[in-house]
């Protein structure tokens, strides 16, 4: 479709991991992130490594490793030595989905990894151009079944996590629109704004300075609860598909085979780190949310989530060289 940025304590981690976890054995460590410099999850990567690196007694430098939506940064990774010198940001899409999508994806997300801890997820908004007749989700439906191959809906390109949430949407709902895909977010959103294309499912960071225009219309949030950035907007869920709950998320990973003292740790640090008001703050006014775990809590979640989007996947036909 997910799809992001950053006073926490020090020093206590790095003495209690001194002589007895992989994190005590270098002073600096890498934070890799599959995504370019500038992005969401990037933004949060850089914001996190000056917080978590003193932490656990490291300085983290945040190396970028873009292509393939993020699954050539997890291929690394998953190459890479368990001592605690490497870890890594991931997008849900790359974990869950890019596995099932693309045909050449070297990694398994259950086995080569060891998942630390949950960090926020974005939930998409779906968008109407204001000139389309519609003012809810529920008009769109009808308005798709009364005017067949007549809607045209954008994302920000084939098997995002935008396309498969919406592919996923209007197999639930029973409607057919056409899928018209661009490179990117900014241009998808430009050309709804535009009329080119009159329908969109994506993050509200990327949506929110359309929305604010004026052009460009919220008719739905994927979540299974409101989003507080847009209160008055219902989600798919209360507009007539029951259970609906859709969302891109970011967690933190290393490669598999850390020990489960340090995995643990690191993840305490973390989510004392995701829990602080200012680093909530930032998530909030971008339309995500907080979602603290800990690292056993996210190996449950990150294999329910395998299974869940291999079925989207699956069923939505997309598939990318």
């Amino acid at each position: 479709m997910t799809t992001s940025r950053r006073t926490f304590n020090s020093g206590i981690a790095a003495l209690l991991f001194t002589g007895t976890s992989a994190f005590a054995q270098r002073e600096t460590g890498k934070l890799i992130v599959g995504y370019p410099a500038g992005q969401s999850v990037d933004a949060v990567a850089r914001v996190l490594a000056e917080r978590l690196g003193p932490a656990i007694g490291r300085s983290l430098i945040v190396e970028n490793m873009p292509g393939l939506a993020g699954s050539v940064a997890l291929a690394a990774v998953s190459r890479m030595p368990a001592d605690g010198s490497v870890m890594t940001l991931s997008a849900s899409a790359a974990i869950a989905g890019n596995p099932f999508l693309y045909r050449n994806v070297h990694y398994d997300s259950l086995k080569d990894f060891e998942p630390i801890g949950l960090i926020y997820d974005a939930p998409l908004v779906l968008m109407v151009n204001s000139a389309l007749p519609v003012q809810s989700m529920q008009e769109l439906v009808a308005y798709a079944k009364a005017n067949p191959g007549k809607v045209n809906y954008s994302s920000p390109g084939n098997g995002s996590v935008s396309h498969l949430a919406m592919s996923e949407l209007m197999r639930r709902a029973g409607i057919e629109m056409t899928h018209v895909p661009y490179q990117g977010a900014a241009k998808s959103l430009t050309d709804l704004a535009a009329g080119q294309v009159q329908v969109s499912f994506d993050a509200y960071g990327a949506a929110q300075p359309f929305l604010s225009g004026g052009r460009v219309r919220a008719v739905a949030v994927s979540s299974h609860e409101r989003i507080s950035v847009l209160p008055a907007v219902p989600t798919v869920a209360e507009s007539g598909l029951a259970d609906f709950d859709l969302v891109p998320w970011v967690g933190l990973l290393a490669p598999a085979g850390l020990p489960k003292a340090t995995v643990d740790k690191v993840s305490e640090e973390l989510a004392r780190i995701v829990r602080s008001p200012d680093f909530s703050q930032r998530i909030v006014a971008l339309g995500g949310r907080v979602r603290s775990s800990t690292a056993a809590e996210f190996k449950r979640f990150v294999r329910l989530e395998v299974e869940r989007w291999a079925a989207i996947v699956k069923s939505s036909g997309a598939r990318l060289e």
